[in-house]
């Protein structure tokens, strides 16, 4: 028990880590406003010149009325106070309206309304009130008003509760969520047909390379793992797609979401395969290698002197305890293919993860990128300790 609760909570400490970087590096590099609102969330930044005399105040659009407090040497003007300005002030931040002389009354720190004022009037190149209306709403709704650990942890409450906010970049439509819930069968379903097509592959290649080490199969099978393992997956991608797709016609060129399941599984196959062949090199020369050193263990002599066959010495007495590397690497390598995935899915026009995440990077919409970054993290958080619980299978001594 002691055992699978450490697990646990390594795995909830990597998780809380990985939100923390991306959620502060998203706030810190960038700015959300901008990605919210435009160039509107410049207002924010303007300060203006004042045309009369008079007090400076924040109304972002609503008739000014009662008292404000005076206040000085402020570099942004907050909502209920006051700046005294002449002619040619230079305003502070978010002042967007002076009230002339005439048309309030001082006793002492306090001023009050008593004369008409119109929101917007005597300020030079400052910002519209209307446009600070928006800015303002954007800051609380999306908590950019309060200090980042503020943010981050009510980001971060709403995001285990399954709300992961609105798009920053396409007026919030649609929801993260239901973005998320569109593209994320697609991608799962790739990847998890791209690890069996690994497996299915690199298995018996590998026991075929063992029987046969050093002869002239298992050579042009290394020759064949290292072209594979060298060919990046964008150029692999491209090669398959040219020969098997727009050659050979066998495979549409393109992903279509709204064809049956059956033939969108048949759609996924280039792109699987894309992702698999070098995964399966990788696990091919791992799991050969180990599968070498197993047959020159004294069990396997020991079989051997027993009769037991070629055949069955390989996939009954070594084929199982040369697993743990393979098995490492199919948990670690889950991360690389979900990197992957992110570039076959643009060349296959896959509309899963892959694609929203590169869309999401270039118009810098933060809570996108959050929510792909925490499910992938989560992803393989999740393999890794399925891969733990393997291991205890093949080997309870593990958990010792």
């Amino acid at each position: 028990m002691n055992y699978w609760l450490q697990r646990a909570g390594m795995a909830v400490l990597l998780l809380l880590a990985v939100s923390m970087l991306t959620f502060g590096a998203m706030n810190v590099l960038g700015d959300p406003l901008f990605n919210i609102l435009g160039p509107v969330s410049g207002a924010k930044d303007l300060q203006g010149t004042a045309q009369a005399d008079g007090y400076a105040l924040r109304t972002q659009g609503d008739i000014p009325s009662g008292s404000y407090t005076i206040v000085e040497g402020v570099e942004t003007l907050d909502h209920g106070e006051a700046v005294l300005v002449v002619t040619g002030d230079t305003l502070p931040k978010r002042a967007d309206t002076i009230a002339g002389m005439d048309a309030v009354d001082e006793t002492g720190s306090t001023i009050t309304i008593v004369g008409g004022v119109v929101p917007g009037q005597f300020v030079q190149n400052g910002p519209e009130p209307s446009q600070l209306a928006d800015v303002e709403a954007a800051e609380e709704e999306f908590y950019l008003d309060q200090p980042l650990p503020v943010r981050y942890v009510s980001w971060l409450t709403d995001f285990v509760q399954g709300d992961m906010g609105p798009q920053f970049s396409k007026t919030g439509e649609p929801p993260v969520t239901d973005l998320i819930k569109e593209r994320l069968p697609r991608s799962f379903a790739l990847l998890v047909m791209a690890q069996i097509m690994a497996t299915i592959i690199a298995i018996p290649w590998a026991l075929i390379s063992a029987a046969k080490a050093n002869k002239p199969v298992d050579r042009v099978s290394t020759i064949t793992t290292f072209l594979i393992i060298a060919l990046p997956n964008f150029a692999l991608g491209v090669i398959l797609k040219y020969v098997f797709a727009i050659q050979l016609g066998w495979f549409p060129q393109t992903f279509n979401a709204g064809d049956p399941f059956y033939q969108r599984m048949y759609q996924l196959f280039l792109p699987a395969l894309t992702i698999a062949l070098p995964a399966a090199a990788v696990y091919q020369r791992l799991l050969r290698t180990d599968l070498i050193t197993t047959l020159q263990e004294d069990f396997i002599l020991m079989a051997r002197a027993k009769g037991v066959s070629r055949r069955d010495v390989l996939m009954k007495h070594a084929l199982r305890p040369s697993l743990f590397s393979f098995i490492t690497v199919f948990g670690i390598n889950t991360g690389a293919l979900i990197g992957g995935a992110l570039v076959v899915e643009n060349i296959f026009r896959v509309p899963g993860l892959g694609s929203a995440i590169v869309e999401a990077v270039l118009v810098e919409d933060f809570p996108v990128v959050l929510a792909i970054v925490m499910i992938v993290a989560f992803a393989f958080v999740m393999v890794n300790i399925i891969i733990d619980v393997i291991y205890t299978l093949i080997d309870p001594r593990v958990r010792t």
